[in-house]
């Protein structure tokens, strides 16, 4: 699966060399507001790499884990509109 990729040419370009020639596309049409409350309610535990949601698939209760938690800065609704 390659999500948003390529985006240029030369991405493009690059994958052909290597071989690699996609043969199926899915277009999956979701609701904006939909896109906003994942990618905003999204979290990283940078110890673990363990990726949560604060919503769908909340961290566990650990207030040391919470506290580690980060919120990316292109996971806003502007970075995604």
């Amino acid at each position: 699966l390659l999500d948003g990729f390529p985006r240029t040419h030369v991405q493009a370009q690059a994958m052909l060399k290597a071989g690699i020639l996609a043969d199926v596309f899915l277009f999956i049409d979701v609701p904006d507001e939909v896109l906003v409350e994942r990618v905003c309610g999204r979290r990283t535990d940078p110890v673990t790499g363990k990726i949560y949601h604060m919503t769908y698939n909340p961290p566990p209760q650990d207030p040391e884990v919470q506290g580690r938690l980060l919120h990316r800065s292109d996971d806003t609704e502007e970075a995604l509109r």
